[in-house]
């Protein structure tokens, strides 16, 4: 066997496990990891007790959003803006208040998850 067959071989099994590991790298991003794959039905109460946490710390980031644009449009008004630019503030504000609506719907939803959750594990 010559030096180049055996260079040859040892490069195709180098590039073999790089390929392995590529493939590898690839599923792990892009499948969802572990607890974000499970439902928030199958979680734990202290998992649930996190998001609960996560989902209001958003919901008041959204409300000062909320306020602040609230305070754009009354400034705007103040400033005697012109109706299309009051109608693009209301817009802004109605999306805002749609993503705040929907936040607070989930953080209520994760709430109650969890003190269902919490009650039935105490029981048991």
């Amino acid at each position: 066997m010559s030096g180049f067959d055996l260079f040859i071989g040892r490069g195709g099994r180098v590039a073999g496990i790089f390929l392995v590991l590529a493939v590898w790298l690839a599923v792990a991003l892009a499948c969802p990891s572990g607890a974000a794959a499970q439902g928030f039905d199958s979680m734990l109460p202290e998992q649930l007790a996190k998001e609960v946490r996560k989902a209001e710390t958003e919901y008041h980031h959204v409300m000062e959003e909320v306020r602040a644009a609230e305070n754009e449009r009354l400034a705007r008004k103040a400033a005697g803006a012109t109706d299309a630019a009051l109608a693009e503030a209301d817009a802004a504000l109605a999306q805002v208040l749609r993503k705040a609506e929907q936040l607070k719907v989930q953080a209520d939803y994760l709430e109650e998850l969890y003190d269902t959750k919490r009650r039935e594990y105490k029981t048991r």
